[in-house]
């Protein structure tokens, strides 16, 4: 199960840009504190946050909207695949594993990234923020992929680059690879069962081994 930004698509600096343009419109410029707490989360959860903690009366969905709209013209003929991610998707459909996306974004903001990036086919299922309640790094998201996928937790691996993704993965009771991203302010990976630079660094026997 692969997070989508800065795992399969190189979306994180495009997804600032965005952010860092909405929220100021409404006058907000977040800390370096509230930066480092946004990775692997979902953006209405954020921003909701960040609404909150200002006193401000503004709806957070219209934000996640404006954003999106913003996002998908900035991705236009930009958005590709990370270093290693077609060999490692091509490896896994010749030997017949299953592969899902499991994302914090707003599902038509997944989907955008998928196909601009030409990754939509290449997945059996697509989880984003708006599937559910609780977005991570609480394990609903990995636990409804399962559910829908007919399997058991502890037959799947999840590929994440930010800690609230490796807390819910785990928290879920799957094995997890956390992957180092120059974008995402040092995340603590460290809960990860493995940490890698890159997926260049990571082949289907790495991962049926885990």
């Amino acid at each position: 199960m692969f997070d989508l930004d800065g795992v399969l698509v190189d979306s994180e600096p495009f997804s600032r840009e965005a952010s860092d343009r909405i929220l100021l419109e409404v006058g907000i410029v977040q800390t370096l504190e509230e930066r480092k707490l946004v990775f692997g989360r979902r953006t209405i959860d954020n921003y909701r946050a960040a609404i909150e903690a200002r006193g401000l009366k503004i709806d957070p969905q219209e934000l996640v909207d404006r954003k999106l709209m913003l996002f998908a013209n900035l991705i236009r003929g930009r958005l590709k695949p990370m270093p290693g991610v077609l060999k490692l998707l091509d490896g896994l459909s010749a030997r017949g594993v299953r592969v899902a996306v499991v994302s914090s974004s707003p599902l038509d903001r997944v989907n955008v990234s998928l196909e601009e990036s030409g990754l939509f086919s290449r997945f059996e299922l697509v989880i984003s923020g708006d599937c559910c309640r609780l977005g991570k790094p609480y394990p609903e998201p990995f636990l409804l992929a399962v559910e829908r996928l007919g399997v058991k937790p502890g037959e799947c691996v999840v590929i994440e680059d930010a800690e609230a993704g490796i807390l819910a993965g785990k928290a879920a009771g799957m094995n997890v690879i956390g992957v180092r991203s120059p974008n995402t302010f040092g995340q603590d990976l460290s809960r990860a069962d493995l940490i890698v630079d890159s997926l260049e660094d990571v082949d289907v026997k790495l991962i049926e081994g885990l």
